[in-house]
């Protein structure tokens, strides 16, 4: 996850050998009560004992992620997805007071979005800001919600509404009524 701390390099190789040495004292206590085993038993136990090894910086991982997510304050917790994405967690919200909670919708960007990991990232700041209404390919949704592109060059709209408003270098929200 992006913003949470990673390891340094030396840290993974630390956290890897003391695996990889945990594993070795593992077999070499054991090897005695083992059964000898077939060529496919080998690849499986080799496979075990490989996983095995990863378990101690899986741990610390997931440590450290929690150490830093479990400090964030709503605001954070909300959007953090979006914001490392470079959009605003609020770009979308008035989308909510307009999509009914029955409707379906669907997203489309545009070049006009400056950066492309926000334009990526755009369907998923919709969906989860207008769950639990549920996301439909263009041709079914009952609304489009566009960003960087005009919803009239996307689907046949009946009528078009400001979402939000064009913020610094990035486009207006668009919300268009799929015409049927």
């Amino acid at each position: 996850m992006v913003g949470v701390p990673a390891a340094s390099t030396a840290t993974t190789l630390l956290l890897f050998a003391l695996g990889a040495l945990v594993v070795a004292i593992g077999y070499a206590a054991a090897r005695r009560r083992l059964p000898p085993l077939g060529l496919d038993a080998r690849v499986v136990a080799l496979a075990c004992a490989l996983s095995l090894v990863a378990l101690p910086w899986i741990g610390w991982r997931f440590v450290e992620d929690l150490r830093t997510t479990t400090h964030y304050d709503a605001y954070e917790r909300a959007n953090a997805g979006p914001i490392q994405a470079f959009l605003p967690g609020y770009l979308v919200d008035a989308a909510r007071a307009v999509v009914p909670r029955d409707a379906t919708w669907a997203s489309a960007t545009g070049p006009a979005v400056p950066y492309p990991v926000a334009r990526l990232a755009f369907p998923s700041l919709v969906l989860v800001t207008l769950f639990p209404r549920p996301s439909a390919p263009v041709r079914d949704a009952t609304w489009l919600v566009a960003w960087g592109v005009d919803p009239r060059r996307v689907a046949r709209v009946s009528r078009v509404r400001v979402a939000h408003a064009r913020l610094g270098p990035l486009p207006p929200v668009l919300l268009g009524k799929v015409a049927r």
